[in-house]
């Protein structure tokens, strides 16, 4: 292994980092609620003894929920890591318009910027996010310019 490989430094292409932005957004609202979802199911039913049916799946079914779950958590952790892995004011303002969906005048008068640098390191934090997030999972957030 070549270090170029070790620091992924063979992309040379530029990142287009609002649609990087809006891409780790739609992330968040949908496949991280539902891995919040799922992490947070119990993968065990109650017990009803009425229409008893034998089972003929070779899968056992509460066996794979649980995996699933085990997985679901351990992606959460890792999201929650890489989130928790930002500088202090972009990890605010992260948190602020992405996960407590705030008001973008919420989030300035939180982080003490303006509307424009707000969003230059809300731009920023989300590709920080993004790179972390792809160097330790099979998840690509990153858009790339064409």
């Amino acid at each position: 292994m070549q270090l170029s490989d070790l620091l992924n430094n063979n992309d040379n292409r530029e990142i287009d980092l609002s649609k990087t932005r809006i891409k780790v957004t739609q992330f968040m609202e949908n496949q991280y609620q539902q891995l919040k979802y799922l992490a947070n199911t119990s993968p065990l039913q109650s017990v009803s003894y009425d229409n008893i049916k034998v089972q003929t799946s070779q899968s056992n079914s509460i066996e794979s929920k649980a995996i699933k779950q085990l997985q679901a958590k351990e992606y959460l952790r890792i999201i929650d890591d890489c989130i928790n892995s930002l500088d202090d004011i972009k990890k605010t303002i992260f948190k602020g318009r992405i996960i407590k969906k705030l008001y973008h005048w919420q989030v300035e008068q939180i982080s003490g910027y303006g509307n424009t640098r707000m969003y230059e390191l809300l731009n920023l934090g989300c590709l920080e996010f993004a790179q972390k997030l792809k160097d330790m999972t099979d998840i690509d957030l990153i858009v790339y310019k064409e």
